[in-house]
């Protein structure tokens, strides 16, 4: 792979303004999904509204990254604490935030056949550029074929897959000429056996940590979730920089000295904090999950000093 496939500044054409309502192809979605993955989560005002003045930032904050791509996931979306029309209106949101300066890939969550169709047909109208379909949490082989073939019907975005497929249901799957992709985040063994079976056919990027993208570069892998796209966008820069020309110790040192402390402390409520230390979004979570007081937000400042950030 030539080196400037890695380097963010290699995909500035991906970057240049267009319609909110002009998607990629499949197939350019594949190609282009390269670099820090800004995964958005879904932030809030004081009244538990979601905040779409912070959303912008935070993507403002990714094109400062890097980051050629703005992801919504169940997880880190927050769908379990949403209504299907804030989903709908978030990922409208996300669309004209982005306002076509990268790739947006919606998500469903593991709903049933016909959610999944409506959103899929809400997600393009919208302007997204990809539709993460999240493996549903029941039926069987046959079935799980049957409504992703329903929903690939439903919709011309490239789809990516999300949730650890069983392989022969994954060999089925890929005969879906729309999709395109696959969110890696699972045990090495299952995941270094899709990349040997199928690293031509799928952008299979990482839904983890920076750990995970150097684990399975040399397999692969040309993309990944940037937490810290959403709050501070020099770690991603140096981080990809680094790993554009091939200086893995450099890459490495990032990972070391900024992305392990981070995911250590890890949770919602100390992420929404950070946010609200760098300035990019508020504090506030939907109860009764907890969140960060102004004074624990105020204590982050020698926390991140300790960090270099």
């Amino acid at each position: 792979m030539q080196r400037r496939s890695f380097v963010p500044l290699s995909i500035g054409a991906l970057l240049a303004p267009r319609s909110a309502r002009a998607a990629v192809a499949p197939a350019a979605f594949r190609e282009k999904m390269i670099g820090p993955v800004c995964s958005v989560p879904t932030v809030y005002n004081s009244d538990y509204s979601i905040d779409y003045a912070a959303i912008r930032r935070i993507v403002d904050c990714g094109l400062k990254a890097g980051s050629p791509v703005f992801a919504l996931t169940a997880g880190n979306s927050q769908y379990d604490r949403l209504t299907y029309t804030e989903i709908r209106e978030l990922t409208s949101g996300l669309v004209k935030a982005v306002n076509g300066r990268g790739m947006v890939i919606a998500a469903t969550g593991q709903w049933w056949t016909g959610q999944c169709v409506d959103y899929a047909k809400h997600a393009e109208a919208a302007g997204a550029d990809a539709l993460q379909v999240f493996l549903p949490a029941f039926g069987n082989d046959e079935t799980v074929y049957a409504h992703f073939t329903a929903i690939a019907k439903a919709t011309r975005l490239g789809i990516v897959l999300h949730g650890q497929v069983p392989l022969p249901l994954l060999k089925r799957l890929v005969g879906i000429e729309s999709v395109v992709a696959y969110k890696e985040e699972y045990p090495p063994m299952y995941s270094a056996e899709v990349y040997s079976l199928y690293r031509d056919r799928l952008n299979i990027f990482g839904g983890g940590q920076k750990s995970r993208y150097l684990m399975f570069r040399d397999l692969g892998m040309k993309a990944y979730y940037s937490t810290f796209s959403t709050f501070a966008p020099e770690v991603p820069r140096r981080f990809w920089s680094a790993c554009g020309k091939g200086d893995l110790s450099a890459a490495r040192d990032v990972m070391n000295r900024q992305d392990i402390p981070f995911f250590a402390r890890f949770s919602h409520g100390f992420w929404r904090a950070t946010m609200a230390h760098f300035g990019t979004a508020q504090r506030y979570l939907r109860p009764p999950e907890p969140y960060w007081t102004e004074t624990q937000v105020g204590g982050l400042k020698e926390f991140y000093k300790t960090l270099g950030v």
